[in-house]
C-alpha cells in the first residue's frame, strides 16, 4: 500500500472545513477521500498554526490600541488643561471690563 502525499493547501482547506463546523470530521474524511485519524492530525498541525498567527495578528491590535488609548489620554488631558487656562483668563478679562 502506497501513501499518498497530499499538497499543504489540501491539508489547510481540509483543517479550514472541519473548523468551519458545518460538517462532522467524519463525513470531511469520507468527502476528502481520508482518514479521521489523518484530519485530526492535519487539524493538530495546521489548526495550532492559524491560532497562534490569529493571536499574533490579535495580541499586535491589542498593542496598537493600547498604544492609541495611552495617546488619546494625553491629548485628553492638555485639552483639559488648556480649557481651564482659556477659563481663569475669561474670567480674568471679564472681572478687567467691569
Amino acid at each position: 500500500m502506497s501513501r499518498k502525499k497530499h499538497a499543504e493547501e489540501f491539508k489547510i482547506s481540509a483543517v479550514k472545513m472541519y473548523e468551519k463546523g458545518e460538517q462532522t470530521a467524519p463525513e470531511i474524511a469520507r468527502d476528502l477521500g481520508i482518514a479521521v485519524s489523518l484530519l485530526y492530525k492535519w487539524v493538530k498541525i495546521y489548526g495550532r498554526v492559524d491560532s497562534k498567527v490569529k493571536n499574533q495578528e490579535l495580541n499586535s491590535e491589542i498593542k496598537r490600541l493600547r498604544n492609541e488609548i495611552g495617546e488619546l489620554k494625553k491629548e485628553l488631558a492638555t485639552t483639559r488643561e488648556h480649557r481651564e487656562i482659556l477659563k481663569k483668563a475669561a474670567a480674568y478679562f471679564a472681572v478687567q471690563t467691569l
